[in-house]
């Protein structure tokens, strides 16, 4: 894989002419080793298994549970003395630094991108811990949403190409179908997108939509479909933890204080598989979970 552009937001990828497996991962919301939220034995056994098959990996955002937007609102109202914003730097890098450590270390060099979740610090040196754990994966940064184009060359013809659209996503419905809606209508104003996902809400799905167009010659016009795949990307922050505590108080987190559905344990693989045919040459697209 070449990586062309450094763009943020936008990248450009050259693939060989031969299937490309891309999985999403986010949503992983570490709280650190005494916390028992986070799924980590599933995190490491996906990171394995797609690393096995020789997957790239798009990170969802939320890969630690830390300060919410409201929580970095109401610290830069506080103005905290500089020793207490050190301490919550250290300690939100502890956990970055975790993370990596624990089970991501593996997937370095094999990311796409990393977008922003809702769950990060913001640094002192006007970095964020998601940029932080760009740097430590060797991924570009998205920011808040991205577009990647994914070239397949064929010597001696013309390129195909994939452009993935992805975002940490907002909101919280709570049926399954809520994310797959909300990205049938935000598509909606989108073209030339093959695949949009999003996570945050810890649902995983999958749907199909067809677009009809027409090519037009000289003298008359020739009618397609394009396939357009929306997705859902899952996480590995359990929504209800056996034995879970606030001091001594037995009580849920925050999704069993709000009677949250359990979340979807997880990540879905997109599968691209560049194919030449009498008719032409254009990509077939999946997904497993």
């Amino acid at each position: 894989m070449e990586l062309i552009s450094v763009e943020p937001k936008r990248r450009i990828v050259n693939h060989k002419w031969e299937e490309m497996r891309v999985c999403y991962v986010g949503d992983i919301q570490w709280a650190g080793k005494k916390a028992h939220g986070t799924a980590l034995s599933a995190l490491k056994d996906t990171i394995a298994e797609e690393m096995e098959r020789g997957s790239y990996f798009i990170g969802m955002g939320d890969y630690i549970d830390f300060l919410s937007p409201s929580n970095r609102q109401r610290l830069r109202a506080a103005a905290l003395y500089d020793t207490a914003e050190d301490v919550i730097d250290e300690k939100s890098m502890e956990l970055t630094q975790e993370i990596f450590d624990l089970a991501l270390r593996p997937t370095v060099g094999r990311w796409l991108g990393l977008v922003e979740g809702h769950h990060f610090a913001q640094l002192r040196d006007g970095t964020t811990t998601d940029m932080r754990l760009c740097e430590m994966l060797k991924a570009p940064f998205l920011g808040t949403s991205g577009v990647i184009r994914i070239n397949f060359k064929r010597t001696g013809t013309s390129a195909i190409a994939v452009t993935l659209w992805v975002h940490h996503g907002h909101g919280n419905g709570q049926t399954n179908y809520y994310p797959l809606a909300r990205l049938e209508r935000f598509a909606a104003g989108m073209e030339s997108v093959d695949a949009f996902a999003i996570g945050h809400t810890t649902k995983m799905g999958h749907a199909l939509d067809n677009r009809m167009g027409f090519k037009w010659g000289p003298q008359h016009g020739k009618a397609y479909h394009r396939t357009i795949h929306y997705i859902g990307t899952g996480g590995y922050s359990r929504a209800y933890v056996e034995g879970s505590k606030q001091g001594r108080v037995p009580r849920g987190g925050y999704a069993e204080q709000g009677m949250m559905k359990p979340a979807v344990i997880g990540s879905p693989t997109l599968i691209i598989r560049p194919v030449m045919e009498r008719d032409g040459q254009y990509p077939v697209l999946k997904v497993e979970a």
